[in-house]
C-alpha cells in the first residue's frame, strides 16, 4: 500500500459529440462541462496524480467527436496523465482515428495499465458493439490475470465503464452494469488480489457499494443525472453533472463526488418497458 495519500480525479460519461451535430437526447452542452470539470481541476488545492476517465466518451462515436476530447485536454494544458476507457456509447474505430497518437488496433478490446506513483490502474474494455450493458470479449480475463501477477507487490485500481452486477435478482437490469456472468467471470480473475477499488459509470448515479469488500464507486458523469428516488418505476434523466476526487490511503480509498451547479429539472422521462424492449431490439438486430 502506498504510505502517503495518493489523489487523482474520476470523471466518467463525457457523451461529446462531434463539432456541429444535433442529439435531442442530449441534455445539456457536455463539451462545456467536459472545459468546466478540467477548470475545477486546475482550482484543486492538491494537484491530482492522474485522471481517469471512465468511459462514454462521446455521444455517438465518431472520430471529429473523440477529437474534440482530445483537443479539449489539449487546451487545458493540465500536464496531468489521463487514463480513458471506452463505454457503450463509444466506437473503438473512432477513437484510434480521433486519438491520433494511439498505436491501438480498432479490432480489440481497449486494455491498457500503468503505475501511478505506486499504484497499479488497470483499464478494461468491458464495451462491446451493439449491447448497452458490459460484457467480456475472449481473452480479456487471461489478460487481466497475467496484469494482476504484474508489480504484485502494488495495490490495483480496476477501471470499467460497467460496474459489477450487485442485482442479481433483478436479470432483467443487466444493461445498467456487467451482464452476471461477465460479473462472476471478474470476480473469478481477481479472487485474491489487492483490488483496492473499482472505477465506472454508465448509470448516470453517484453510487458506492461494496462488492466482495471492493469499494465500487460510479459517478454521475456529464450528461445528465438519473433521478434515483424515482426508480424503478420511473427514468428520470435530470439536470446533473459532476466529478469526483479520489484519495488512496493506508486504510483505503475516499471519494468525494463534485458536482457542478444544477437545478435537477426533469429533462427527459424514459419508460422502463419502452427501455427494455429497446434493448432487446438491439439484441436482435446484432444477431442477425
Amino acid at each position: 500500500m502506498t504510505v502517503q495519500p495518493l489523489t487523482f480525479v474520476h470523471m466518467t460519461d463525457l457523451h461529446v459529440n462531434a463539432p456541429g451535430v444535433s442529439d435531442d437526447m442530449l441534455f445539456n452542452d457536455t463539451t462545456e462541462t467536459l472545459k468546466r470539470t478540467l477548470s475545477e481541476i486546475k482550482r484543486m488545492a492538491e494537484r491530482p496524480a492522474f485522471i481517469v476517465a471512465s468511459g462514454d466518451l462521446t455521444n455517438h462515436g465518431e472520430p471529429e467527436a473523440y477529437a474534440t476530447v482530445a483537443g479539449i485536454f489539449e487546451e487545458a494544458a493540465l500536464d496531468i496523465p489521463v487514463l480513458f476507457a471506452l463505454g457503450n456509447h463509444d466506437r473503438r474505430e473512432g477513437f484510434v482515428v480521433g486519438f491520433s497518437d494511439l498505436h491501438q488496433d480498432a479490432s480489440q478490446p481497449y486494455d491498457h495499465d500503468s503505475v501511478m506513483n505506486g499504484l497499479h490502474v488497470i483499464v478494461l474494455d468491458s464495451s462491446v458493439p451493439n449491447e448497452i450493458g458490459g460484457y467480456w470479449e475472449a481473452g480479456q480475463m487471461d489478460w487481466l490475470r497475467a496484469r494482476l501477477a504484474d508489480h504484485a507487490d502494488l495495490p490495483k485500481l480496476l477501471v470499467m465503464h460497467h460496474a459489477p452486477m450487485v442485482a442479481e435478482e433483478a436479470p432483467e437490469m443487466e444493461w445498467e452494469s456487467l451482464s452476471l456472468a461477465a460479473t462472476n467471470e471478474l470476480r473469478d480473475a481477481i479472487k485474491g488480489a489487492n483490488i483496492v477499488g473499482i472505477l465506472s459509470g454508465h448509470v448516470h448515479l453517484d453510487r458506492v457499494h461494496h462488492w466482495h469488500g471492493i469499494p465500487v464507486v460510479i459517478g454521475m458523469g456529464h450528461h445528465a443525472a438519473t433521478d434515483a428516488v424515482a426508480l424503478p418505476d420511473a427514468f428520470h434523466m435530470l439536470d446533473g453533472t459532476g466529478f469526483a476526487i479520489c484519495t488512496l490511503r493506508p486504510s483505503g480509498l475516499t471519494a468525494t463526488f463534485a458536482a457542478h451547479p444544477q437545478s435537477r429539472e426533469i429533462r427527459k422521462t424514459l419508460n422502463m418497458q419502452m427501455l427494455l424492449e429497446y434493448i432487446e431490439q438491439r439484441k436482435a438486430a446484432a444477431a442477425e
